[in-house]
């Protein structure tokens, strides 16, 4: 080997030391950081000239597993939406004997009923049930008005979630721009390769995402059902529109939108390219959960308002007259009860504030006297058909026959038990998140490898050095001579 040679060995050594422990510190100082992966020196053996050539700065990211992360990140995001909602209306709806339940106010009600029964002669004891009715009724319309305001609510969040996919796509778009000039140009790409994880994160969270890598460092972005986000230099471009305010009777197409991709709307059945995710999970909230919840309430608000409507219970109604709860003021339509639950109120004629008389509960609500003041039948005929055991309304979703406290408690449990599922497939869902998330850590910078890596590369260093110590010696030596 001669001496000109062995400089370019040693010196190409040092280099490749030198890029490589500049790596390493790279590697350590980002360890925790989000998105970023492990680099690595790729060096190859130069066989015209000798030494060695550093051909740049390698990624090194396990794939499948950096797949199946974004995956696991979109199924969290979706179980995470649901379990929200779902508590929410546990709240609302409220557990099996608490203050705030709506089977309790039923509770408060009856009791007030039997009370007055016992008295009937006590106004006190009427307006009592004027007072516990009002009560229930306010309950019922606050229940039906979170249900609208948790679709809102969706609907708002859809669109924060439209948002947040466009923008993110722009910026892959862009980072594949960049890093295919920089690729070009033999330059570290590596950080803009970081970012465009972190991005593709993001809208993992709002739609499962499959990366496929495409040439010059660039990558294609489909949803898990083949849903193209982005395929060259253009992101697809999603569209939606909705008011924030949603009311019980509207539904998809009458006013309710779904996406629009690239400007063309997309049916039902296209919907499903962006399944799973936050954005599918709040579609769902609005379009499926929510509107399920609604007419449970307004059926059981029908099984309410039909039980103390009945002639049989108040022999002065007639077959078309509202009951004690009303419709607005009108007796029920079983062929518009979509919302009910939010409509359902007292009926005015036993309402002072509404110029009513209390005596109207005691002799019927469309009495012409308030005589005799010890007169029970209607009263004992309340409290009859609230405990009576009755098979459901006709096109209800209720089964079986059951009293009024039947039909409450069904929706308590039906809505606990939503909720408990929903929470149970979240942790599911969670934990599976948590073992891939330290996997995909475990696979990136490990702290110990990278010491050992310092080590070897400072050995190199030492033996590259001593290499030209040595050709340094060689030369003094010759020029002494």
């Amino acid at each position: 080997m001669s001496i000109a040679k062995a400089i370019t060995n040693a010196m190409s050594g040092l280099t490749a030391t030198a890029r490589g422990t500049q790596t390493v510190a790279a590697n350590l100082a980002n360890v925790m950081t989000p998105g970023y992966a492990r680099r690595d020196v790729v060096v190859t053996a130069q066989t015209v000239g000798g030494g060695v050539r550093v051909d740049g700065i390698a990624r090194v990211v396990n794939a499948s597993l950096l797949s199946e992360s974004r995956l696991s990140a979109s199924s969290l995001g979706e179980a995470t939406a649901r379990h929200a909602f779902l508590s929410r209306m546990e709240g609302v709806v409220g557990l099996p004997g608490g203050s705030d339940a709506l089977s309790t106010a039923l509770t408060e009600f009856k009791t007030a009923l039997g009370s007055a029964a016992a008295r009937p002669d006590d106004e006190i004891r009427l307006a009592q049930v004027v007072g516990s009715a009002s009560t229930l009724a306010d309950r019922l319309n606050a229940a039906s008005g979170a249900v609208q305001a948790a679709r809102g609510a969706a609907q708002e969040d859809i669109a924060a979630d439209v948002a947040v996919l466009n923008a993110s796509l722009e910026r892959v778009a862009y980072l594949n721009a960049r890093i295919s000039i920089l690729d070009a140009d033999g330059k570290d790409a590596t950080p803009l390769m970081d970012e465009r994880q972190q991005v593709i994160g993001r809208i993992a969270e709002i739609v499962p995402v499959q990366e496929v890598q495409r040439e010059a460092g660039k990558v294609a972005l489909f949803t898990s059902e083949g849903g193209v986000l982005l395929d060259g230099s253009l992101p697809a471009r999603l569209g939606f529109q909705g008011a924030p305010h949603v009311t019980a009777d509207q539904v998809v197409g009458s006013p309710l939108q779904l996406l629009t991709l690239n400007g063309t709307p997309l049916s039902s059945g296209q919907m499903k390219l962006f399944a799973g995710g936050s954005l599918a999970a709040n579609f769902a909230i609005r379009d499926e959960l929510a509107p399920k919840l609604q007419a449970e309430l307004d059926d059981m608000a029908f099984d309410l308002h039909q039980r103390l409507a009945d002639p049989a219970v108040d022999p002065s109604l007639a077959a078309t007259d509202a009951g004690l709860f009303t419709d607005r003021g009108a007796r029920a339509d079983a062929a518009d009860l979509v919302g009910l639950s939010g409509r359902l109120a007292v009926n005015a004629a036993v309402d002072p504030a509404q110029g009513g008389a209390l005596w109207r509960v005691r002799a019927g609500l469309q009495a012409a006297s308030p005589d005799p003041v010890g007169r029970t039948a209607v009263l004992n005929g309340l409290v009859d058909a609230l405990g009576a055991v009755r098979p459901p309304q006709p096109g209800s979703g209720f089964e079986g026959n059951g009293t009024m406290a039947n039909r409450f408690g069904t929706i308590e449990s039906r809505v606990s038990a939503r909720r408990v599922e929903a929470q149970a497939d979240l942790a599911v869902r969670s934990t599976r998140h948590s073992t891939i998330a330290s996997s995909l850590m475990a696979e990136g910078v490990d702290s110990d490898a990278e010491m050992q890596r310092l080590l070897q590369y400072e050995q190199a260093y030492a033996a590259n050095a001593r290499v030209l110590r040595a050709v340094d010696d060689m030369i003094n030596q010759i020029l002494r001579m």
